[in-house]
């Protein structure tokens, strides 16, 4: 047997037992205060268990966090080339968001038919979650309707705002779902959140004061920064609306995965994005036809629009809010260092320092307890 010294307020904790082959476990030591513990001989510490699934959820999050780093970043510069590029055809920003729509459903079915074991099962789910249930199906509706209008302003965003300064301002999200939890939800924020959102707020009010000077991109007079950013300030307000009130709508509904609620989804988002196309760009589709200025580059973007949504909501319960936080940031900074390389962006002190409150309040509102605990110091109680 082994011997081990433990403090008395330690003893409580411990559950003594009397094994009838080796005697009692614990024995009685004169020095005051202590005692003797003795380990039975298949006491087993499995340390290379415990740190090996320690190290494999470690292994987990770090992908997660790299992923979701290069799926912000290369996302928003995608979408800018796509747009800001000198090329003869300009694809349609609508039909885009269409194929975009097609593409996470084909993903979703896939994923249904393969948790559901077969095509078979695909269909039974269908009728199942779908068919059977049309009252839950209704209630996504709206939602799916109301980013398929949030989609096609980040389109327009994108094509008259820096890429840096698009993703910035994108993160007013955070802002209108914040405002819209209080007003829907009757949630409560914090001090420190309401201080957040205050600072996002003149962040990104800074960084919309860049001038945006550019050596390699093409400037002309189609580059509208305030038509931009007001188009990005709308789409944050209905990607936080439809977010709480998606949320709201299926307080108490059936449990349903991921996939099928986005399966149900697409059945009202796959035709308002076709209705949203004939009616924004119909006449010059009728005259070029559907798939006018499509290219290798736009496709990348529709795939990675569509890809990259679904993989982020499934990412999202493997990171925790300071991981999301890091990879925000880091996606703004390498979205900044990409439009510097790629499009001969200048950013200005307004910009710099925008960008830096920007990233500042991202972790007060969602790490609010860890951020203020590098400003106070921790009182610390002697047990002596």
């Amino acid at each position: 047997m082994a011997g081990v010294i433990i403090p008395d307020e330690e003893e409580r904790l411990l559950d003594v037992t009397v094994d009838e082959e080796d005697g009692p476990d614990v024995v009685p030591k004169p020095k005051r205060g202590r005692r003797i513990f003795t380990l039975p001989r298949n006491f087993v510490i499995q340390r290379e268990r415990i740190m090996g699934v320690a190290g494999q959820h470690a292994s987990i999050k770090l992908a997660v966090l790299i992923w979701l780093v290069l799926q912000n970043s290369v996302h928003t510069l995608l979408i800018r080339y796509s747009r800001a590029r000198d090329v003869e055809h300009m694809f349609y920003s609508s039909v885009a968001v269409f194929f975009t729509e097609i593409i996470k459903a084909v993903i979703c079915l896939y994923m249904v038919m393969t948790e559901e074991l077969g095509f078979v099962g695909l269909l039974r789910g269908i009728k199942t979650q779908i068919l059977d249930q049309p009252g839950d199906t209704l209630k996504v509706c709206i939602p799916a309707m109301l980013y398929i209008v949030q989609n096609n302003l980040f389109y327009i965003a994108a094509s008259h705002l820096e890429a840096a300064t698009f993703m910035i301002v994108s993160q007013l999200k955070i802002f209108a779902t914040a405002l819209f939890s209080v007003v829907m939800l009757n949630r409560q924020l914090a001090r420190a959140q309401w201080l957040s959102l205050a600072v996002l707020f003149i962040g990104v009010s800074l960084v919309q004061l860049q001038t945006g000077k550019s050596s390699k991109e093409v400037v002309d007079d189609t580059q509208k920064p305030f038509y931009g950013f007001m188009a990005a300030c709308i789409g944050c307000t209905i990607s936080g609306f439809a977010g709480v009130f998606f949320e709201k709508i299926l307080k108490g509904s059936a449990p349903v995965s991921i996939w099928m609620r986005n399966v149900q989804m697409g059945v009202f988002a796959i035709p308002a994005s076709f209705v949203g196309t004939m009616i924004q760009d119909g006449a010059s589709i009728a005259e070029n036809g559907f798939l006018y200025g499509f290219d290798p580059v736009v496709w990348l973007t529709v795939f990675w629009y569509g890809v990259g949504g679904l993989s982020v909501a499934v990412c999202i319960k493997y990171a925790d809010n300071i991981a999301k936080n890091f990879a925000t940031s880091l996606a703004i900074i390498l979205a900044t260092m990409g439009s510097v390389y790629v499009f001969g962006f200048v950013p200005n002190m307004a910009f710099t320092f925008g960008a830096a409150l920007v990233i500042f309040s991202i972790f007060l509102y969602s790490s609010s307890a860890v951020v203020l605990s590098l400003f106070y110091r921790q009182k610390v109680v002697s047990l002596a």
